[in-house]
């Protein structure tokens, strides 16, 4: 096995009879790690945006402006209520108590 990691392969790529470089076990096995894990990331990357694709757009600034307008009409609205509430609760205590 040791013998197998230590073997280093010749490279000639411009044919001239010459190595270029060369390579052993480990080298290929690093670049085979390289090329497969830069596979997988980029499958992983293709597929969650495909998935972004599908979801809804980010709320911009406007909108949450007028979602902002929109509860700041209720709260109003609603203390509007709670005060004639209140003055009939005072006009029930009144008739009840006859003050």
């Amino acid at each position: 096995m040791e013998d197998m990691l230590n073997k280093k392969v010749a490279v000639d790529l411009d044919s001239d009879g010459k190595s270029d470089f060369k390579i052993d076990f480990k080298t290929l096995a690093i670049v085979g790690g390289m090329i497969i894990t830069m596979t997988m990331s980029y499958t992983s990357l293709k597929q969650e945006i495909e998935i972004a694709k599908t979801m809804p757009e980010h709320i911009e600034q406007d909108d949450t402006r007028v979602i902002n307008q929109k509860m700041d009409y209720l709260i109003k609205e609603l203390e509007k209520y709670e005060e004639q509430t209140n003055r009939r609760l005072e006009n029930l205590e009144d008739k009840v108590y006859k003050k």
